[in-house]
């Protein structure tokens, strides 16, 4: 009931997002599924205390509905379908609801809010006009979530890729790209040396949060996530068909995201044993999920993986803690 209202093309169906949110913050504030810290690191901003943790759950709450209302925008206003709708804001929400960012605000929201404004600003530029402003602007926001999390650097390269598959080569361009993306981490890393630290490969672990999740969770809720991808690919390849020139670049822009916030969830993976990062993913996967409802057959199997997704998504805070591996 609740996809084929954001299927739909009316937009008063956003209000729905304020009640999902707040069921999933109130489910964690009951059971504590989602651990909270009493510190968060900030990067190269270092580490700051709260002197009471479950309030974070309300700025992040604040954020993860911004950036909902943020994507879905993009997808209309860009015409990814031949018609407005609103699942992309649903499908962000419930993915974020499997990560601790959801229910505090942390580094790695701050990332997901920056690298919407980098999606936004890439979508702006156009091909054959200058698109230097736009370059820098969407490298700054990156160099801010940078910042913030030192580890996200490795998605620069892929923000490149991005910006090549926009449009051609253009050295004016790729210059203020690099300046654009060095400005916050410049000042960044002064900040850390002036707080006593040294500027070497150390920043890497010691900006670095651990946050565990149950196995058992990330298996199946991946699971669902993964076939929902496949048909959505489906989708893509029935839209591609009859799409314009603009909307195959778009589409390869947000792929090169996709592949990049992959890349940093393995090296998550790798380095520090956590999954955490993979969950920027979820900005990619927002708008491609929809693309697995529009095929007449696959639209009813999509249906059935959407729910199993969201009952996970609710089920996970009933678990006894004895399940978790």
């Amino acid at each position: 009931m609740i996809l084929r209202l954001f299927l739909s093309n009316q937009p008063l169906v956003l209000i729905f997002l304020i009640p999902i949110i707040a069921l999933f913050q109130l489910l964690n504030v009951y059971f504590h599924f989602h651990q909270t810290f009493h510190e968060i690191s900030l990067g190269l901003l270092g580490k700051t205390a709260l002197f009471n943790d479950w309030w974070t759950g309300i700025p992040a709450a604040f954020v993860v509905g911004l950036n909902a209302l943020q994507l879905n925008r993009l997808f209309n206003e860009h015409e990814f379908l031949d018609r407005n709708t609103y699942a992309p804001a649903l499908f962000y929400v419930v993915l974020m609801s499997f990560s601790f960012s959801f229910y505090q605000f942390d580094a790695l929201l701050i990332v997901h809010f920056c690298w919407v404004q980098v999606l936004r600003i890439l979508y702006q530029m156009r091909p054959n006009e200058d698109n230097r402003k736009q370059a820098f602007n969407a490298a700054f926001f990156a160099g801010l979530g940078v910042v913030v999390l030192p580890q996200s650097a490795i998605l620069l390269l892929f923000l490149s890729f991005a910006l090549w598959a926009l449009k051609s080569f253009f050295l004016k361009e790729w210059v203020m790209l690099l300046i654009g993306a060095a400005f916050p981490i410049f000042n960044g890393l002064m900040f850390w040396w002036f707080s006593g630290h040294s500027i070497n490969l150390n920043v890497l672990k010691l900006t670095a949060e651990s946050v565990q999740y149950e196995t058992i969770l990330y298996y199946s809720s991946g699971l669902a996530i993964f076939f929902l991808f496949i048909l959505s690919i489906i989708g893509i390849r029935v839209r591609l068909i009859k799409s314009t020139v603009r909307f195959k670049k778009l589409n390869s822009a947000l792929l090169w995201i996709l592949v990049g916030a992959v890349v940093l969830g393995i090296t998550d993976l790798i380095f520090y044993q956590q999954l955490d990062w993979f969950n920027l993913v979820f900005i990619p996967l927002s708008f491609f999920f929809t693309f697995a409802f529009i095929h007449k057959f696959w639209k009813e199997v999509a249906t059935w993986f959407f729910y199993a997704t969201f009952l996970l998504a609710v089920v996970k805070f009933f678990l006894h803690s004895q399940w978790l591996l």
